[in-house]
């Protein structure tokens, strides 16, 4: 009998040890990183995670503009085709005459078109974020947020730079703030920019060598009135695409 009681005291102790030790580390915790610090990581997302959250939605509403409107958000030059205002980035408006370039510098040209959608989003994003960690009794600040569009391949990069720095019991200093959204669009681009040479050049361009050469890529030639060509690229995979318009030699 005396065994057992022994042996349940010494259960009994064992676990009142475990407790002690978890309730120290948890203390540990708490002074070193704070406790609203606990609390974004155990929800998940911290004000960081929360700003790239919150831009990639406008990125997504720009990008699906873009797509369909041959990289332009506002086209000035454009022709309607089922309901969508699809940029002329080769135009003429002789007959017989091959068409001019719009946007010779393409990826540059809707990089640019991102950035100036993005930026007063990604500064509500950041006063957004500054706003709840205020009320949490924190101390934060950042300068006028520049966003940096890239595309590349596979992905469209958004580079934030903030200098956003959250105070409290401690200090965290981001000098940037990175996101990416998935897409085939640096890769569509370059190949438009191709067509858009041969479209210059000789007043038409041959899709079946670009599928020949580009197996993963669908392009599409679509005849209008008035000299008007629609092209639409597909990726048979992700399909992704991309349209614009061109009028040369007609």
């Amino acid at each position: 009998m005396k065994n057992k009681r022994g042996n349940k005291a010494n259960k009994a102790q064992i676990t009142v040890f475990i407790i002690l030790a978890l309730a120290i580390v948890v203390v540990l915790v708490l002074l070193f990183i704070g406790k609203d610090r606990i609390t974004s990581i155990i929800s998940g997302k911290t004000p960081v995670e929360q700003i790239k959250e919150c831009i990639q939605e406008p990125l997504k509403v720009a990008l699906d503009k873009i797509i369909v409107q041959g990289g332009s958000l506002d086209p000035k030059n454009y022709y309607l085709y089922q309901g969508n205002k699809i940029e002329y980035l080769c135009y003429t408006e002789e007959n017989y005459v091959q068409c001019v370039m719009q946007k010779p510098l393409l990826k540059q040209s809707i990089e640019q078109e991102l950035e100036t959608y993005l930026q007063p989003r990604a500064k509500n994003c950041i006063d957004a974020a500054k706003s709840s960690l205020q009320k949490k009794g924190y101390t934060v600040s950042s300068k006028n947020p520049q966003v940096k569009v890239s595309l590349v391949p596979g992905n469209i990069m958004v580079d934030i730079d903030a200098d956003l720095t959250i105070e409290k019991s401690s200090t965290e200093t981001y000098k940037s703030i990175k996101t990416d959204l998935s897409s085939r669009l640096y890769d569509l681009v370059m190949i438009t920019s191709s067509i858009l040479n041969w479209e210059a050049r000789y007043g038409d361009a041959e899709t079946m060598n670009y599928m020949i050469y580009y197996p993963s890529i669908k392009v599409e030639k679509k005849k209008q009135s008035e000299g008007t060509t629609i092209y639409i690229l597909t990726d048979r995979n992700t399909l992704d695409k991309f349209m614009f318009a061109s009028r040369s030699l007609t």
